[in-house]
């Protein structure tokens, strides 16, 4: 029997997705790390977008090691937020995933953290009630995955359908 091969046309005709790769890194008393980006008005988690043939956990793990210098494993998969396309503007369906980067202790990250000035041009821990630096979209993204970590809700797909 021959086998089916993929038909580009079908695969030509799907809509692109773009992807992101995130993590909540926490500190001793349950502060969450966040990064200013020179070219964002808001702070975000720690991440960035999926290259090429890369996995998704993989691209949290290069990105905290970009930005911040750190090495670190990239925990269990929190949260997972899909937007919808805004052909106005020309972007994409996308589809963020947020993973757990652990509890640090935060005198021993601050001197090891070395910022990618390139991109970044702060970072800081920030306690839950101060998540609205995030974007709106960041900051349901991080409330989300905190619950999961306290046990208060399962890791689940879902979208927000926000900015």
């Amino acid at each position: 029997m021959a086998e089916l091969l993929p038909d580009p046309v079908f695969f030509a005709s799907l809509p692109k997705v773009y992807a992101s790769g995130a993590v909540i890194l926490r500190d001793q008393e349950d502060r969450v790390l966040v990064e200013k980006p020179t070219y964002r008005d808001h702070w975000l988690l720690p991440g960035g977008h999926v290259d090429p043939d890369e996995d998704v956990r993989e691209t949290a793990r290069r990105e905290v090691r970009e930005e911040l210098g750190l090495v670190l494993e990239v925990g269990r998969l929190l949260t997972v937020d899909w937007l919808p396309a805004r052909p106005e503007s020309g972007r994409p369906m996308g589809v963020h995933f947020v993973f757990d980067g652990g509890v640090h202790d935060a005198a021993d990250l601050e001197a090891r953290i070395v910022l990618q000035e390139s991109e970044l041009e702060a970072w800081r821990f920030v306690p839950e009630a101060e998540l609205g630096l995030l974007s709106a979209w960041g900051r349901r993204r991080a409330l989300a995955a905190l619950r999961v970590l306290r046990g208060q809700e399962s890791a689940d797909l879902f979208g927000f359908g926000g900015s």
